[in-house]
């Protein structure tokens, strides 16, 4: 058993701001995002990890890129054991050599994973599940939810609904939102420009508004102080499950912007690390997380519950972003939208 402490709060995508601190007596240390991804890792990963090695694990919440600027700071003895991290965050811990690279050997449950997800973590992880931001949307107040993001656009500055998408202020905006519609209207990485002037225009609409928390939103969409919005797929399914069922979502073509969690190994972490990362690749407790949750997973061969399986959003729906390209410019896209849209 070891002793370490671990402070810091979570801001990190779709997940609560929560403060871990304290000391912890535990054979393996690893992090995990608030609310119903806590009780989704708790209960599908660690309990069958602890059942199957008899070993303690202490899981902390904490903002993935302040627990690696601890284990820089004590890269001999880290403070934590497994990282579950953002694609972004992932990317810089393997820049500056904070992880381990994954190791087949040690990892038989590789061989399942979804090769592309795999190749994400560039030999150092791989993607754990992922979301996808679409279109959530009232069947009541929209009859007819628009099939692509032009669609979206086009009927939010005809003030057919009225839409939200996510601020600035929101971890993921600038790719899932600034990106996707430089993208969808001839811009990309280089060219940020298209998609600024298309959330310029449907702000000068007057029928669009901005939110900055994952629960607002659902609260904006319960009360009608919207019609539709830009939202996570599982976060909405799980919200029409609890008895909102006049909520559904759709993706939107030419695909729904994915935000995937990695999984890796820390530098220097007890090696008991890669038994538990050995475990959140089964499909058995990724079926029992991706059903919890309504979250696409990294194993082939997890079986969906009949309700949830249609709701997954399929590899073919997903839009990609270009997570290691987007990075340097990355400050100079959120200055740009502070100057010309604010909000």
């Amino acid at each position: 058993m070891r002793t370490r402490a671990i402070i810091g709060p979570l801001v990190g995508a779709a997940a609560c701001v929560v403060a871990a601190s304290g000391a912890s007596a535990a054979d393996l240390v690893v992090n995990a995002f608030g609310g119903i991804w806590e009780k989704g890792f708790r209960d599908c990963y660690v309990k069958e990890f602890e059942a199957k090695t008899g070993k303690k694990v202490d899981v902390v919440i904490g903002n993935p890129i302040q627990l690696m600027n601890q284990v820089e700071a004590n890269r001999a003895k880290p403070p934590i054991d497994v990282i579950v991290n953002s694609i972004d965050g992932a990317y810089d811990a393997i820049k500056r050599g904070l992880v381990d690279p994954f190791d087949a050997d040690k990892l038989p449950n590789m061989k399942d994973i979804n090769p592309d997800f795999l190749k994400a973590g560039r030999g150092y992880g791989t993607i754990l599940n992922y979301g996808a931001m679409g279109i959530a949307y009232n069947t009541k107040a929209v009859k007819n939810p628009p099939k692509d993001w032009k669609s979206f656009v086009d009927g939010t500055i005809k003030g057919e609904w009225k839409a939200a998408i996510p601020s600035i202020n929101y971890l993921s905006t600038y790719l899932t939102t600034l990106w996707m519609y430089a993208h969808v209207y001839g811009g990309g990485v280089n060219d940020i420009g298209p998609g600024i002037e298309v959330v310029k225009k449907m702000k000068a609409s007057g029928n669009l508004v901005f939110w900055s928390d994952v629960n607002q939103f659902l609260n904006m969409l319960k009360s009608g102080e919207v019609d539709i919005g830009m939202y996570w797929d599982g976060r909405t399914w799980a919200y029409a499950d609890a008895g909102n069922p006049e909520i559904s979502y759709i993706n939107p073509k030419p695909g729904a912007v994915i935000n995937p969690t990695l999984i890796q190994k820390v530098k220097n972490g007890s090696p008991l690390g890669y038994q538990f990362i050995d475990v959140t690749l089964q499909p058995g407790p990724q079926a029992c997380f991706g059903n919890l949750l309504q979250y696409g997973m990294s194993n082939q061969k997890v079986t969906f519950e009949p309700k949830v399986a249609p709701r997954i959003t399929k590899f073919e729906e997903i839009l990609w972003p270009p997570f290691e390209e987007s990075l340097p410019h990355t400050a100079g896209w959120i200055e740009r939208w502070n100057k010309e849209i604010g909000g």
